[in-house]
């Protein structure tokens, strides 16, 4: 019985909705460097700003890259935007 993988790609799309322009923007520029230090070759992602909206995609080969990925970046926007209140 041969070993077929069922996916060859998940991507996934979501989107922040921050207070303002300039919040959006802070956070943006707080985790954007992660995009370099986090490569590999199991996920890639993509971050941009649209006003105070942050839209990031995430490819990924598997389900563990992929839910890994979500979880890294929804960890460092709540970090971000928690230093902002301070």
């Amino acid at each position: 019985m041969e070993d077929k993988k069922v996916l060859n790609n998940i991507e996934t799309v979501f989107e922040v909705e921050f207070d303002s322009d300039r919040e959006a923007e802070i956070v943006y520029n707080a985790i954007y460097p992660e995009l370099s230090f986090s490569h590999n070759d199991r996920s890639t992602t993509d971050i941009k700003l649209d006003n105070n909206n942050m839209i990031i995609t995430i490819n990924s080969k598997d389900v563990v890259s992929l839910r890994a990925s979500i979880n890294s970046y929804i960890r460092w926007i709540k970090l971000s935007t928690e230093i902002l209140k301070i």
